[in-house]
């Protein structure tokens, strides 16, 4: 197990941009801004549920590379506020219980094949892919046992 000083962990930048553009279309970006304001809505009487979009997961402390991010997700059980980027280790080890993938061509692989392994390891309760046009094979990650 590698442990990281005070020191070590304030030298790793965890940055809040990669600077790609945010959604690859006018429809994937409505979509997600749609989804973000339905969900915070649904939400808007509790302060114990983040709702966020696009945003940077890192999910393992000191490993910048340990990051995922989310077309949509919520996270039960922290605060509702701003954040840059989300650091599971700095939220008590909570990680997003709610993904949602806005999926089309130039992501459905990933979105099918890579991030449903990445969010089942992260303990994600419910992952889901929507495709705006409906051109893509529908896909099922295996029911979660609680």
């Amino acid at each position: 197990m590698n442990v990281l000083t005070s020191l070590e962990q304030s030298e790793i930048e965890y940055p809040s941009s990669d600077g790609e553009p945010m959604a690859e279309s006018d429809i994937t970006r409505d979509y997600m801004t749609y989804s973000v304001e339905a969900l915070k809505l649904y939400f808007q009487g509790r302060s114990d549920v983040y709702v966020s979009a696009n945003s940077f997961v890192y999910y393992e402390e000191g490993n910048k590379a340990a990051v995922v991010a989310p077309d949509v997700y919520a996270v039960f059980g922290v605060s509702k506020r701003k954040r840059d980027n989300y650091k599971v280790w700095q939220e008590g080890g909570i990680t997003p219980q709610f993904v949602l993938e806005i999926t089309s061509a130039t992501t459905q692989d990933v979105d099918q094949e890579t991030k449903p392994e990445t969010y089942r390891s992260l303990g994600v309760r419910e992952y889901f892919q929507y495709d705006p046009s409906g051109d893509y094979s529908l896909f099922q990650i295996d029911e979660v046992q609680v």
